[in-house]
Protein backbone atom coordinates (compact mmCIF):
# COMPACT_ATOMS: atom_id res chain seq x y z
CA UNK A 1 0.00 0.00 0.00
CA UNK A 2 1.05 3.53 -0.66
CA UNK A 3 2.66 5.15 2.41
CA UNK A 4 2.23 8.70 1.12
CA UNK A 5 4.50 11.53 0.01
CA UNK A 6 5.94 12.01 3.49
CA UNK A 7 7.14 8.39 3.70
CA UNK A 8 10.77 9.47 3.63
CA UNK A 9 12.30 7.02 6.06
CA UNK A 10 12.70 3.41 4.95
CA UNK A 11 10.38 1.07 6.78
CA UNK A 12 12.40 -0.92 9.29
CA UNK A 13 10.18 -3.05 11.47
CA UNK A 14 11.34 -5.48 14.16
CA UNK A 15 14.92 -5.13 12.95
CA UNK A 16 14.10 -6.93 9.69
CA UNK A 17 16.04 -6.18 6.54
CA UNK A 18 13.04 -5.81 4.22
CA UNK A 19 9.72 -4.11 4.80
CA UNK A 20 8.27 -6.02 1.85
CA UNK A 21 8.99 -8.97 -0.39
CA UNK A 22 6.43 -9.03 -3.18
CA UNK A 23 6.29 -12.61 -4.45
CA UNK A 24 4.53 -13.12 -7.76
CA UNK A 25 3.06 -16.53 -7.01
CA UNK A 26 1.55 -16.76 -10.52
CA UNK A 27 1.34 -14.71 -13.72
CA UNK A 28 -1.58 -16.85 -14.92
CA UNK A 29 -5.15 -15.54 -15.00
CA UNK A 30 -8.47 -16.75 -16.39
CA UNK A 31 -9.90 -13.29 -17.00
CA UNK A 32 -9.33 -10.87 -19.89
CA UNK A 33 -9.60 -7.52 -18.15
CA UNK A 34 -9.72 -4.61 -20.57
CA UNK A 35 -6.99 -2.60 -18.81
CA UNK A 36 -4.63 -5.42 -17.77
CA UNK A 37 -1.05 -4.54 -18.83
CA UNK A 38 0.29 -8.08 -18.45
CA UNK A 39 -1.31 -9.90 -21.41
CA UNK A 40 1.95 -10.25 -23.36
CA UNK A 41 3.93 -11.18 -20.24
CA UNK A 42 1.37 -13.90 -19.51
CA UNK A 43 1.60 -15.30 -23.03
CA UNK A 44 5.41 -15.35 -22.85
CA UNK A 45 5.32 -17.20 -19.53
CA UNK A 46 3.29 -20.14 -20.86
CA UNK A 47 3.45 -23.06 -20.27
CA UNK A 48 5.04 -22.37 -16.82
CA UNK A 49 3.08 -19.41 -15.45
CA UNK A 50 3.27 -20.34 -11.76
CA UNK A 51 6.21 -19.77 -9.45
CA UNK A 52 8.10 -23.05 -9.15
CA UNK A 53 8.67 -24.63 -5.71
CA UNK A 54 12.44 -24.23 -6.05
CA UNK A 55 12.08 -20.46 -6.44
CA UNK A 56 9.92 -20.26 -3.31
CA UNK A 57 12.29 -22.50 -1.40
CA UNK A 58 15.11 -20.06 -2.21
CA UNK A 59 13.05 -17.32 -0.53
CA UNK A 60 12.08 -19.32 2.59
CA UNK A 61 15.43 -18.96 4.45
CA UNK A 62 15.09 -15.18 4.16
CA UNK A 63 11.51 -14.92 5.45
CA UNK A 64 12.62 -14.00 9.00
CA UNK A 65 14.24 -10.89 7.49
CA UNK A 66 11.01 -9.68 5.84
CA UNK A 67 8.23 -7.89 7.66
CA UNK A 68 5.60 -8.41 4.95
CA UNK A 69 5.03 -10.88 2.10
CA UNK A 70 2.60 -9.89 -0.66
CA UNK A 71 1.84 -12.89 -2.89
CA UNK A 72 0.40 -10.73 -5.69
CA UNK A 73 1.82 -9.87 -9.09
CA UNK A 74 0.58 -9.82 -12.65
CA UNK A 75 -1.66 -12.87 -12.26
CA UNK A 76 -4.14 -14.57 -9.96
CA UNK A 77 -2.48 -15.89 -6.77
CA UNK A 78 -5.22 -18.45 -6.14
CA UNK A 79 -4.12 -20.32 -9.28
CA UNK A 80 -0.87 -21.16 -7.46
CA UNK A 81 -1.44 -24.70 -6.10
CA UNK A 82 0.83 -24.13 -3.07
CA UNK A 83 -0.46 -20.69 -2.07
CA UNK A 84 -1.97 -21.70 1.29
CA UNK A 85 1.14 -23.63 2.31
CA UNK A 86 3.38 -20.70 1.35
CA UNK A 87 1.21 -18.28 3.31
CA UNK A 88 1.48 -20.59 6.33
CA UNK A 89 5.28 -20.71 6.04
CA UNK A 90 5.53 -16.92 5.84
CA UNK A 91 3.11 -16.56 8.75
CA UNK A 92 5.18 -18.97 10.83
CA UNK A 93 8.24 -16.81 10.13
CA UNK A 94 6.45 -13.80 11.64
CA UNK A 95 5.63 -12.08 8.34
CA UNK A 96 2.44 -10.17 7.63
CA UNK A 97 0.87 -11.92 4.63
CA UNK A 98 -1.66 -10.95 2.00
CA UNK A 99 -2.68 -11.08 -1.63
CA UNK A 100 -4.74 -9.31 -4.28
CA UNK A 101 -7.22 -11.60 -6.05
CA UNK A 102 -9.89 -11.18 -8.70
CA UNK A 103 -12.09 -13.08 -6.24
CA UNK A 104 -13.51 -15.60 -8.70
CA UNK A 105 -11.74 -18.58 -7.09
CA UNK A 106 -12.16 -17.35 -3.51
CA UNK A 107 -14.75 -20.01 -2.73
CA UNK A 108 -15.46 -21.58 0.66
CA UNK A 109 -12.54 -23.99 0.46
CA UNK A 110 -10.00 -21.42 -0.65
CA UNK A 111 -11.14 -18.92 1.98
CA UNK A 112 -10.92 -21.49 4.78
CA UNK A 113 -7.46 -22.67 3.69
CA UNK A 114 -6.10 -19.13 3.61
CA UNK A 115 -7.64 -18.24 6.97
CA UNK A 116 -6.24 -21.41 8.52
CA UNK A 117 -2.81 -20.53 7.05
CA UNK A 118 -2.92 -17.24 8.96
CA UNK A 119 -3.29 -14.74 6.13
CA UNK A 120 -3.57 -11.15 7.38
CA UNK A 121 -5.27 -9.40 4.46
CA UNK A 122 -7.04 -10.18 1.20
CA UNK A 123 -7.85 -7.54 -1.41
CA UNK A 124 -10.38 -8.26 -4.15
CA UNK A 125 -10.59 -6.38 -7.43
CA UNK A 126 -14.13 -5.09 -8.00
CA UNK A 127 -14.13 -2.46 -10.73
CA UNK A 128 -17.87 -2.02 -10.93
CA UNK A 129 -20.79 -1.67 -8.56
CA UNK A 130 -23.16 -3.33 -11.03
CA UNK A 131 -22.96 -6.54 -13.03
CA UNK A 132 -23.05 -4.69 -16.33
CA UNK A 133 -20.13 -2.40 -15.56
CA UNK A 134 -18.06 -5.01 -13.76
CA UNK A 135 -18.37 -7.78 -16.34
CA UNK A 136 -17.66 -5.38 -19.21
CA UNK A 137 -14.31 -4.58 -17.54
CA UNK A 138 -13.43 -7.93 -15.93
CA UNK A 139 -14.21 -9.99 -18.98
CA UNK A 140 -14.82 -13.64 -18.11
CA UNK A 141 -15.70 -13.04 -14.47
CA UNK A 142 -18.99 -13.40 -12.62
CA UNK A 143 -20.14 -10.41 -10.58
CA UNK A 144 -22.58 -12.31 -8.37
CA UNK A 145 -20.06 -15.04 -7.56
CA UNK A 146 -17.31 -12.59 -6.64
CA UNK A 147 -19.65 -10.60 -4.37
CA UNK A 148 -20.79 -13.85 -2.74
CA UNK A 149 -17.19 -14.93 -2.19
CA UNK A 150 -16.24 -11.64 -0.52
CA UNK A 151 -19.32 -11.74 1.68
CA UNK A 152 -18.52 -15.33 2.73
CA UNK A 153 -14.93 -14.38 3.52
CA UNK A 154 -16.19 -11.64 5.83
CA UNK A 155 -18.41 -14.15 7.63
CA UNK A 156 -15.69 -16.79 8.00
CA UNK A 157 -12.95 -14.62 9.42
CA UNK A 158 -12.19 -14.46 13.10
CA UNK A 159 -11.18 -11.48 15.26
CA UNK A 160 -11.16 -9.24 12.20
CA UNK A 161 -8.65 -11.36 10.27
CA UNK A 162 -8.08 -11.39 7.44
CA UNK A 163 -8.70 -7.72 6.76
CA UNK A 164 -10.63 -7.38 3.50
CA UNK A 165 -10.31 -4.62 0.93
CA UNK A 166 -12.02 -3.80 -2.35
CA UNK A 167 -9.65 -2.56 -5.06
CA UNK A 168 -11.43 -0.28 -7.57
CA UNK A 169 -9.44 0.82 -10.63
CA UNK A 170 -10.80 4.18 -11.77
CA UNK A 171 -11.55 4.39 -15.49
CA UNK A 172 -13.99 6.22 -17.78
CA UNK A 173 -16.16 3.08 -17.79
CA UNK A 174 -16.77 3.04 -14.03
CA UNK A 175 -16.10 6.49 -12.55
CA UNK A 176 -19.84 7.10 -12.19
CA UNK A 177 -20.05 4.18 -9.74
CA UNK A 178 -17.68 5.48 -7.04
CA UNK A 179 -20.44 5.86 -4.46
CA UNK A 180 -22.04 2.64 -5.63
CA UNK A 181 -18.87 0.63 -4.99
CA UNK A 182 -18.67 2.08 -1.47
CA UNK A 183 -22.21 0.88 -0.75
CA UNK A 184 -21.39 -2.52 -2.23
CA UNK A 185 -18.21 -2.80 -0.15
CA UNK A 186 -20.24 -2.14 2.99
CA UNK A 187 -22.88 -4.70 1.96
CA UNK A 188 -20.33 -7.50 1.46
CA UNK A 189 -18.56 -6.74 4.73
CA UNK A 190 -15.28 -5.25 3.48
CA UNK A 191 -13.13 -3.16 5.80
CA UNK A 192 -11.65 -0.78 3.26
CA UNK A 193 -11.88 0.44 -0.31
CA UNK A 194 -8.94 1.55 -2.42
CA UNK A 195 -9.58 3.86 -5.39
CA UNK A 196 -6.64 3.21 -7.70
CA UNK A 197 -5.72 4.95 -10.94
CA UNK A 198 -5.21 2.95 -14.13
CA UNK A 199 -1.56 3.95 -14.07
CA UNK A 200 0.31 0.94 -15.50
CA UNK A 201 0.30 0.76 -19.30
CA UNK A 202 1.96 -1.72 -21.63
CA UNK A 203 1.42 -1.19 -25.33
CA UNK A 204 -2.26 -0.54 -25.91
CA UNK A 205 -3.36 -2.18 -22.67
CA UNK A 206 -4.54 0.55 -20.34
CA UNK A 207 -3.89 3.35 -22.81
CA UNK A 208 -6.41 6.17 -22.52
CA UNK A 209 -8.07 4.78 -19.41
CA UNK A 210 -6.26 6.81 -16.76
CA UNK A 211 -8.33 9.58 -15.17
CA UNK A 212 -5.36 11.55 -13.85
CA UNK A 213 -4.01 14.64 -15.62
CA UNK A 214 -1.22 17.19 -15.41
CA UNK A 215 -3.59 20.15 -15.11
CA UNK A 216 -7.00 20.88 -13.62
CA UNK A 217 -10.05 21.30 -15.83
CA UNK A 218 -13.81 21.07 -15.33
CA UNK A 219 -13.90 17.31 -15.89
CA UNK A 220 -11.13 16.70 -13.36
CA UNK A 221 -12.81 18.88 -10.74
CA UNK A 222 -16.00 16.89 -11.24
CA UNK A 223 -14.10 13.64 -10.66
CA UNK A 224 -12.44 15.03 -7.54
CA UNK A 225 -15.82 16.05 -6.11
CA UNK A 226 -17.29 12.65 -6.90
CA UNK A 227 -14.40 10.91 -5.19
CA UNK A 228 -14.71 13.19 -2.16
CA UNK A 229 -18.41 12.29 -1.86
CA UNK A 230 -17.59 8.61 -2.11
CA UNK A 231 -14.98 8.84 0.63
CA UNK A 232 -17.38 10.77 2.88
CA UNK A 233 -19.91 8.01 2.33
CA UNK A 234 -17.27 5.42 3.23
CA UNK A 235 -16.63 7.16 6.56
CA UNK A 236 -20.36 7.29 7.22
CA UNK A 237 -20.66 3.54 6.57
CA UNK A 238 -17.65 2.72 8.74
CA UNK A 239 -15.27 1.90 5.90
CA UNK A 240 -11.70 3.05 5.57
CA UNK A 241 -10.72 4.43 2.18
CA UNK A 242 -7.58 5.23 0.27
CA UNK A 243 -7.23 7.01 -3.06
CA UNK A 244 -4.53 7.89 -5.54
CA UNK A 245 -4.30 11.51 -6.65
CA UNK A 246 -5.70 12.95 -9.86
CA UNK A 247 -2.89 15.48 -10.20
CA UNK A 248 0.77 14.43 -10.11
CA UNK A 249 3.35 15.59 -7.64
CA UNK A 250 6.75 13.93 -7.75
CA UNK A 251 7.68 12.13 -4.57
CA UNK A 252 11.06 11.30 -3.14
CA UNK A 253 10.19 7.60 -2.99
CA UNK A 254 7.24 5.67 -4.37
CA UNK A 255 4.94 3.60 -2.17
CA UNK A 256 6.80 0.41 -3.12
CA UNK A 257 9.97 1.97 -1.63
CA UNK A 258 12.93 0.16 -3.27
CA UNK A 259 15.08 1.08 -0.27
CA UNK A 260 13.49 -1.72 1.71
CA UNK A 261 11.64 -3.99 -0.71
CA UNK A 262 12.08 -6.40 -3.62
CA UNK A 263 9.81 -7.89 -6.27
CA UNK A 264 10.36 -11.56 -7.14
CA UNK A 265 8.86 -12.59 -10.46
CA UNK A 266 7.19 -15.98 -10.94
CA UNK A 267 10.27 -17.25 -12.79
CA UNK A 268 12.69 -16.15 -10.07
CA UNK A 269 13.81 -12.85 -11.60
CA UNK A 270 14.40 -10.27 -8.84
CA UNK A 271 13.66 -6.60 -9.45
CA UNK A 272 12.65 -3.45 -7.61
CA UNK A 273 8.99 -3.71 -8.63
CA UNK A 274 6.66 -5.33 -11.12
CA UNK A 275 7.02 -2.41 -13.52
CA UNK A 276 10.77 -2.88 -13.82
CA UNK A 277 10.44 -6.66 -13.86
CA UNK A 278 8.35 -6.43 -17.03
CA UNK A 279 9.62 -3.69 -19.29
CA UNK A 280 8.04 -2.63 -22.55
CA UNK A 281 6.29 0.20 -24.39
CA UNK A 282 4.35 2.44 -22.05
CA UNK A 283 2.82 5.89 -21.73
CA UNK A 284 3.91 8.55 -19.26
CA UNK A 285 1.44 11.43 -18.92
CA UNK A 286 0.40 11.12 -22.54
CA UNK A 287 3.90 10.61 -23.98
CA UNK A 288 5.01 7.30 -25.47
CA UNK A 289 7.97 5.95 -23.50
CA UNK A 290 9.76 2.64 -23.02
CA UNK A 291 9.87 1.15 -19.55
CA UNK A 292 13.24 -0.59 -19.24
CA UNK A 293 13.74 -3.87 -17.49
CA UNK A 294 15.90 -3.69 -14.36
CA UNK A 295 16.78 -7.18 -13.20
CA UNK A 296 19.06 -7.70 -10.20
CA UNK A 297 19.48 -11.46 -10.39
CA UNK A 298 17.53 -14.69 -10.50
CA UNK A 299 16.51 -17.33 -7.99
CA UNK A 300 17.36 -20.04 -7.19
CA UNK A 301 20.71 -19.69 -8.97
CA UNK A 302 21.58 -16.48 -7.11
CA UNK A 303 21.25 -15.94 -3.37
CA UNK A 304 18.65 -13.33 -2.41
CA UNK A 305 20.92 -11.54 0.06
CA UNK A 306 23.77 -11.48 -2.48
CA UNK A 307 21.37 -9.93 -5.00
CA UNK A 308 20.39 -7.29 -2.43
CA UNK A 309 24.00 -6.35 -1.74
CA UNK A 310 25.15 -6.35 -5.39
CA UNK A 311 25.77 -3.06 -7.21
CA UNK A 312 22.59 -2.80 -9.36
CA UNK A 313 20.26 -3.11 -6.36
CA UNK A 314 22.46 -1.11 -3.99
CA UNK A 315 22.85 1.79 -6.42
CA UNK A 316 19.09 2.13 -6.96
CA UNK A 317 18.27 2.21 -3.28
CA UNK A 318 21.14 4.61 -2.58
CA UNK A 319 19.75 6.99 -5.20
CA UNK A 320 16.37 6.92 -3.48
CA UNK A 321 18.06 7.51 -0.13
CA UNK A 322 19.74 10.61 -1.61
CA UNK A 323 16.41 11.82 -2.97
CA UNK A 324 14.72 11.33 0.39
CA UNK A 325 17.43 13.27 2.24
CA UNK A 326 17.28 16.19 -0.20
CA UNK A 327 13.49 16.24 -0.15
CA UNK A 328 13.25 15.99 3.62
CA UNK A 329 15.74 18.82 4.11
CA UNK A 330 13.69 21.17 1.92
CA UNK A 331 10.40 20.10 3.48
CA UNK A 332 11.52 20.58 7.07
CA UNK A 333 13.16 23.89 6.35
CA UNK A 334 10.39 25.16 4.10
CA UNK A 335 7.40 24.40 6.31
CA UNK A 336 8.82 26.15 9.38
CA UNK A 337 7.28 29.61 9.52
CA UNK A 338 5.61 29.20 6.13
CA UNK A 339 1.96 30.03 5.62
CA UNK A 340 -0.17 27.03 4.58
CA UNK A 341 -1.00 28.84 1.34
CA UNK A 342 2.67 28.49 0.34
CA UNK A 343 3.03 24.79 1.15
CA UNK A 344 2.68 23.88 -2.54
CA UNK A 345 5.69 26.07 -3.31
CA UNK A 346 7.69 24.23 -0.66
CA UNK A 347 6.75 20.87 -2.18
CA UNK A 348 7.80 22.07 -5.64
CA UNK A 349 11.13 23.30 -4.26
CA UNK A 350 11.68 19.97 -2.50
CA UNK A 351 11.03 18.07 -5.72
CA UNK A 352 13.45 20.31 -7.62
CA UNK A 353 16.18 19.70 -5.03
CA UNK A 354 16.21 15.94 -5.55
CA UNK A 355 18.67 14.12 -7.82
CA UNK A 356 16.98 12.49 -10.83
CA UNK A 357 15.08 9.28 -10.31
CA UNK A 358 16.73 6.08 -11.56
CA UNK A 359 16.03 4.82 -15.08
CA UNK A 360 12.50 3.47 -15.36
CA UNK A 361 11.35 5.11 -12.15
CA UNK A 362 11.58 8.47 -13.92
CA UNK A 363 8.75 7.43 -16.27
CA UNK A 364 6.54 5.74 -13.67
CA UNK A 365 3.25 7.34 -12.68
CA UNK A 366 3.50 5.76 -9.26
CA UNK A 367 6.46 7.96 -8.32
CA UNK A 368 4.16 10.92 -9.00
CA UNK A 369 1.39 9.74 -6.68
CA UNK A 370 -1.21 8.77 -9.27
Amino acid sequence: MDRGWLALLPASQDGRRWSLLQVESSIDCRLRCVMCPWHEARQSAAPRPHMLPEVWEAIVPHLPQARSIDFSGGGEPLLQPDIARWVAQAHAAGCETGLLSNGLLLDDGAARRLIEAGIDWIAVSLDGATRETYEAIRVGSDFARVCENVERLARLRSAGRPRTMINFVLMPENAHEMEGIVRLAAEVGADKIHFKQCDVIRGEHGRGRGLFAQGTDRALKKLEKRLARARRLARKLGLKSEAAAFLPRERAVCGQDPRSSLFIRHDGVVSACIGLAYGGPSVFFGQDVHMPEAHYGRLPGDDLLAIWEAAPCRERRERFAERARAYESKILGGFVGTAPSRYADTLDAAAAAMPPAPAGCSVCHYLHGV
